[in-house]
């Protein structure tokens, strides 16, 4: 393999291991057994839902719940297990009950896959990830199983709760409620607390990140977390207060979203809206409905995301800090970027900067070229489609079903980026041996 790939780091093997896990899945999904129907599925639509169930963003062509049968039910929910715990997390497993030794190269991968810095304890990690996953998702599933028990029955009820459970942990967005109107997700449980919350808490614990949630089960006092943990807490909480309080106002009138709604009910689904857009996909009113200035704060949300290392995507939350931070930073004119009595280097605000740049250069690629593919349909609405892709969120303005071949090729390629990182697949491109900078040329100062 060295001889035959020179270049083969572990960010090029974790591009080619999801493109094995969606290729494989759309094999699946092609299968007959896998359609409700007489036939098969189209190759593309299987292709489209396999990428979208692996990158956990859950923009569908197809409604879940009238498309595929329980054996494409469950294919999806693999599927988005992988996607959500990253395929290098899952094959380890095997390891584990095995009983066999991690070596070196799979150490890296998993450093890879979990956005960490070195591999001190990173067996020790994995095991608490995959532990807490498991924990996490039963829990939600015994929870929603209660919930779904009386309106399902027993085994229909406990599918439905696993499902839901896993879709909301991996931050997929994937939902099995098609039977009350195609593509309807949440809506039905608007006002319910026992769905929303559940919902809401694993989507929020999924995109807090694995690394967190260690640091929490370390130290278990904020003044002792690492910096990464600290502006993940932080800056996440800001966003879901913000968001929340303005999602109330800006929608309490509209009667197409929360207008009709009692103040509980509105403002449980005003929460739940604030959260949805950091990479859950669920929703619980209709996207379509809301108000211009609604739209955009949800793009906004989306294109931020969760936490590095966690089920969710978006250039993430720490990414945002940082560029915010540094901004004020400059206005007062400071040159070092503090946060916490800690100093973030310069690489670091680079590396944050870029991938802004990256990403907001992919979204405007890719909404122009499905603008110039379909022009009509509204660039409003195309914008909205491209940033959850990109971002991996799953929410739509409903016009995934009326996109052609050539647009649900443009959306596959944004849900892999921003699934396996635009960084990522940047050094898997161009990283080569001895490929670091080893010129220093002089400063100089530009007009800015």
């Amino acid at each position: 393999m060295k001889r035959a790939f020179p270049y083969f780091s572990p960010a090029r093997v974790m591009a080619l291991g999801f493109l094995a896990v969606i290729l494989a899945g759309a094999l699946l999904l092609r299968l007959p057994v896998s359609s409700r129907g007489e036939t098969a599925v189209p190759f593309l639509t299987a292709l489209f839902t396999a990428a979208s169930a692996t990158c956990v963003t859950g923009l569908v062509a197809a409604d879940t719940a009238l498309t595929w049968s329980v054996f494409g039910q469950a294919v999806i929910l693999c599927l988005i297990q992988i996607g959500g715990l990253g395929f290098m997390s899952v094959t380890t497993i095997f390891f584990f009950l095995m009983n066999k030794k991690i070596g070196l190269s799979q150490r890296l991968l998993i450093v890879q896959s979990l956005s960490l810095h070195d591999m001190q304890g990173v067996v020790r990690l994995l095991r608490r990830v995959l532990l807490g996953t498991f924990m996490f998702e039963g829990l939600g599933a015994a929870v929603l199983w209660l919930r779904f028990l009386p309106e399902y029955g027993a085994w229909k009820g406990l599918g439905m709760g696993l499902f839901h459970s896993v879709s909301a942990f991996c931050n997929a967005g994937f939902d099995l409620m098609g039977g009350g109107g195609p593509f309807s997700s949440l809506s039905a449980y608007a006002g319910d607390a026992v769905v929303a919350v559940t919902v809401t808490l694993l989507v929020f614990i999924g995109g807090l990140g694995f690394f967190v949630w260690g640091d929490i089960g370390n130290v278990r006092r904020f003044a002792k977390l690492h910096l990464h943990s600290k502006l993940v807490l932080a800056v996440s909480f800001w966003l879901i207060a913000a968001g929340w309080v303005f999602f109330y106002f800006a929608e309490r009138t509209n009667p197409g979203t929360i207008g009709g709604l009692s103040f509980p009910d509105a403002a449980l689904a005003s929460l739940f809206q604030a959260v949805t857009p950091r990479s859950g996909g669920f929703s619980v009113v209709s996207q379509a409905s809301l108000t211009g200035v609604s739209k955009m704060a949800v793009i906004v949300l989306m294109l931020i995301g969760g936490s590095a290392g966690s089920t969710a995507g978006g250039i993430k939350n720490v990414t945002a800090g940082i560029l915010f931070l540094s901004a004020l930073h400059s206005l007062r004119g400071r040159h070092r970027l503090s946060v916490f009595g800690r100093t973030v280097p310069a690489p670091q605000i680079i590396s944050a900067l870029s991938i802004l740049v990256l990403a907001l250069t992919l979204t405007a690629a890719g909404s122009a070229a499905i603008a110039l593919l379909q022009p009509e349909l509204a660039y409003g609405d195309i914008l909205f489609e491209t940033v959850s892709a990109i971002a991996t969120c799953g929410l739509s303005q409903g016009i995934t079903p009326a996109l052609a071949p050539a647009s649900l090729a443009v959306i596959m390629l944004l849900m892999f980026f921003g699934r396996v990182g635009i960084m990522t697949l940047g050094m898997a491109a161009f990283l080569k041996r001895g490929g670091a900078d080893k010129t220093r040329h002089p400063d100089t100062w530009v007009m800015m």
